[in-house]
């Protein structure tokens, strides 16, 4: 009988412990994403991108227009005009994938550099957010089926994030 009390104490034991621990929960990404630096860097970048993207609209609608116009004209047209229509054609293409490397290589790059810049950042925000808190642990919000609204800590987070520069 007394094993089996001590089996029964030894099972509840880690729910004791945690039943008064404080939990906080915090998407950090969504933390990150809401906080004004990111923003701006954001925005920076859009606006930095912007004429590339243009562009490669631009590129996509004439090779649109110019794949009508095949379908339309092409058995009226000379081969000498298919031809070019077809060169024409591929070289827009090549220009088309080539802009969009460049502008996924630099979105890439520019999304890497604000997380090593801002990693840290999150790290020391949350710490804080904890500290103040009176917490004893914070786990990511991705690895929580199911939490009270009352535990998330991610918009104190960002606002901890917003007073550090």
């Amino acid at each position: 009988m007394m094993k089996k009390w001590i089996a029964v104490f030894a099972v509840m034991l880690p729910a004791l412990a945690m039943a008064e621990s404080r939990v906080g929960v915090i998407d950090p990404i969504g933390a990150l994403q809401a906080a004004d630096n990111v923003k701006s860097r954001m925005s920076a970048l859009e606006k930095e991108l912007g004429a590339d993207e243009q562009r490669l609209n631009s590129l996509r609608q004439e090779v649109g227009k110019m794949q009508e116009k095949m379908q339309k004209e092409g058995m009226t047209m000379s081969s000498d005009q298919q031809e070019q229509m077809q060169t024409e054609g591929q070289q827009k293409m090549i220009e088309i994938q080539s802009l969009q490397r460049k502008l996924q290589k630099r979105a890439n790059d520019a999304q890497r550099e604000l997380l090593q810049e801002m990693e840290p950042k999150l790290q020391s925000a949350v710490a804080e957010v904890a500290k103040k808190e009176n917490l004893d642990l914070v786990v990511s919000a991705q690895a929580v089926i199911y939490t009270k609204p009352d535990l998330d800590i991610t918009e104190a987070v960002t606002k901890q994030l917003n007073k550090m520069k």
